[in-house]
């Protein structure tokens, strides 16, 4: 037997060990559900538009013990209008669980939850391994997550298998192993510590660490962050030595109705390409749409910013007239980190605006616009040439 099969033994010896023989009450049933179209508009490669309408339908099934037992299915369908040829169509390859786990909670002496099998998972500020919701389908992970939290700390380790190499889709076996620390808040502020190894296990392939931390203060009504990574190790073969720098201001304004927030993100570039070293940061499985742009012209760095890295002033505002409604603009600026063999290091500038009402108790209406003008650096990747406009509509209803 192998050792990544021995690993999971003490785990599951103590789930299936036996419990207590006193009865108990049936668990607590509880069922959710989503249908979510959106019609947008998405840029071909010719430069056109098109119109499509895609949907997400969710049905929720949260089943909890008094024993501290919780059962988690979450099927999804996800597709395109007009994608299925008729009726007779009974693949379903559109159908999937989004989320499919089992919860034991109250664990002796350890305290906490381990959480075992898909799920989402989002950690500190989803800049690295989050749980987006702008994308119909989502983001989810195969694994386990030990959950403890007490006393204003909490601690999450996380184990996700990316990849198995016995799956006809993959030949090679990959994970990810994540630390998130949670300190008490002080006086100075609050403090969040991350650590992140990214493994591909095949000769030459990636094992990189990433980590770091983030410090979050609000004195009065200003919200402050700040973040640092550093990424070391081996990325395809080559040593790793990249960074991130994050810095946010927000100042809450109308009474509260509103904010006013400067951002700005800076993640190191490849100085130079021909060399061995990668000094590109990645930014793993973030949800990249709610840090870069609505447009998603980089959710994929370095890919999307050929390896040189990525600079990102924002100015975002919004305001809440009322409970059922809230309207947001984001401004970016968009360059790279280095210039390489660019003639300018403008990549784009980007207006994202966009409203959101809920038009009942468990519907909401939401409708936006993106304006992506594109620069030097992008038209000399290929990315973008002049300017790019999406809309979109969605309407959700949950229950």
């Amino acid at each position: 037997m192998s050792f990544k099969y021995l690993r999971a033994l003490p785990f599951l010896a103590f789930v299936l060990s036996p419990g207590g023989t006193a009865a108990q009450s049936p668990p607590t049933l509880n069922w959710h559900g989503e249908v979510r179209p959106r019609l947008e508009t998405r840029p071909t490669a010719d430069g056109a538009n098109q119109l499509v309408t895609s949907m997400r339908t969710r049905l929720t099934l949260d089943a909890v013990t008094e024993s501290g037992l919780r059962l988690f299915i979450q099927p999804q369908d996800v597709r395109d209008w007009g994608e299925e040829i008729n009726e007779r169509d009974k693949v379903a390859d559109a159908v999937d669980f989004h989320q499919a786990f089992l919860e034991v909670g109250q664990l002796p002496a350890l305290g906490g939850l381990i959480r075992v099998g898909r799920q989402e998972v989002a950690l500190g500020e989803e800049r690295f391994l989050g749980a987006p919701d702008w994308g119909q389908a989502g983001q989810t992970f195969d694994g386990v997550r030990f959950i403890r939290a007490s006393g204003g700390r909490r601690l999450d380790a996380v184990y996700l298998k990316l990849q198995e190499s016995l799956a006809p889709a993959h030949q090679h076996d990959a994970d990810l192993l994540a630390v998130w620390y949670v300190l008490p808040p002080g006086e100075m502020g609050s403090v969040e510590l991350l650590g992140f190894r990214d493994r591909e296990l095949k000769p030459g392939g990636t094992r990189q660490n990433t980590t770091g931390g983030i410090w979050k203060g609000n004195p009065g009504p200003f919200n402050l962050r700040l973040q640092g990574m550093f990424q070391f190790g081996k990325r395809d073969g080559m040593e790793v030595e990249a960074f991130m720098l994050a810095g946010l201001a927000g100042l809450s304004v109308l009474d509260g109705r509103g904010t006013v927030t400067l951002w700005y993100d800076y993640l190191s570039g490849n100085r130079d390409p021909g060399d061995d070293k990668a000094q590109v940061f990645t930014t793993l499985y973030s949800a990249r749409n709610r840090y870069y742009g609505r447009a998603d012209y980089f959710t994929d760095i370095p890919a999307h910013t050929g390896g040189l890295g990525l600079q990102d002033a924002a100015l975002k505002l919004s305001y809440r007239p009322g409970e059922a409604l809230s309207l947001n603009l984001d401004l970016h600026s968009f360059r790279t980190a280095q210039g390489g063999d660019l003639s300018s290091r403008r990549l784009a500038e980007e207006a994202d605006a966009w409203v959101r009402y809920r038009f009942r108790q468990y519907l909401t209406l939401q409708g936006g616009f993106s304006l992506t003008w594109g620069g030097p650096a992008m038209e000399e990747l290929g990315r973008l040439e002049g300017r790019d406009e999406y809309y979109y509509f969605m309407t959700s209803l949950r229950f």
